[in-house]
């Protein structure tokens, strides 16, 4: 009986391994001093006596029911679901794609950039196969620049490549994102080059943001907010969406001039929490939104 059950515990650890803490064949035997063929061959009696169990799950939605459940749910104009990939780097390419298929879609004439990956790769795009025949007139940053030398988190880099692609007028703030003195701030906010943002501000019918968990806090030396899941544009959200208020100065398109904006794309970058996604969706500042369709299941799934 003793063995019989110290054969099933062992079982059961080497199909914990294998399947719960995802560590390979070759791994667990060295861990267990057993061969590699004798892993193999547990895992299978495991498999046969119950231990494991081993379902195939269909999709439950198509991607236009996801779509539609997006746009139902969080009142937004359009939902944009791609496919996952094999790799993130791939995901975010063809969300690139997506993303200047919709611009041109829009028709904008007052485009607004914020930063992020896909719209860095997005601006890497097209500096490869300009596409000069469009209706986009002018391009301006949506807010300032961050502390790393990053090109995509460089709102004015991406203002700048983005107009040279579509033949347009850029527009650029020369300004960092944020201001740990509010005498800074207020004096950049009196330049001309502020005022000249600001002009375009008022006239934007297309906003390009891409929505960030707090792992852009790492990457960027963006200042964080306490209960904050999400940013977008340099605002922060709580979980149910609401907008939580500054501590410090940032340099931001500001809120009434961002609702005002006929379309605001939000971009939900390969790996992006499922937290910051409903936050930002559920706080009304984007209008479309551009996502994997398996963020589209896990927030469906949050929600049921």
């Amino acid at each position: 009986m003793n063995y019989r059950r110290d054969k099933l515990e062992r079982l059961a650890r080497v199909a914990h391994l294998y399947y719960e803490e995802d560590k390979t064949q070759g791994e667990i035997a060295e861990l267990m001093c057993v061969s590699r063929p004798l892993v193999s061959r547990m895992l299978n009696e495991a498999r046969n006596l119950g231990i494991v169990e081993i379902r195939v799950h269909s999709p439950a939605h198509s991607a236009e029911s996801l779509a539609e459940w997006m746009c139902r749910t969080y009142g937004l104009r359009s939902s944009m679901l791609v496919a996952e990939e094999e790799s993130d780097d791939i995901t975010n390419y063809t969300m690139a794609k997506r993303l200047l298929t919709y611009i041109e879609d829009q028709k904008p004439t007052v485009v607004g950039v914020g930063w992020g990956t896909v719209i860095g790769i997005a601006a890497k795009m097209l500096e490869r196969v300009p596409v000069h025949r469009n209706s986009i007139q002018t391009l301006c940053p949506l807010l300032g620049n961050s502390n790393v030398l990053l090109r995509q988190y460089h709102s004015d880099e991406n203002v700048r490549m983005l107009a040279e692609a579509y033949d347009a007028q850029p527009v650029f703030l020369h300004a960092p994102a944020y201001y740990s003195s509010e005498a800074d701030a207020k004096m950049m906010r009196e330049t001309n080059q502020y005022q000249n943002v600001v002009n375009q501000w008022e006239k934007l019918d297309l906003a390009i943001i891409e929505i960030h968990d707090d792992s852009i806090i790492e990457k960027t030396g963006y200042l964080g907010q306490e209960e904050a899941v999400g940013y977008a544009a340099g605002y922060g959200v709580d979980a149910a969406g609401k907008i939580i208020p500054q501590t410090y100065d940032i340099m931001r398109i500001p809120l009434h001039m961002l609702e005002r904006c006929r379309r605001v794309i939000g971009i939900c970058a390969a790996g992006t929490s499922v937290q910051a996604v409903d936050g930002i969706l559920r706080s009304g500042l984007i209008t479309d939104v551009l996502a994997q369709d398996a963020m589209a299941e896990q927030l469906l799934r949050e929600t049921e």
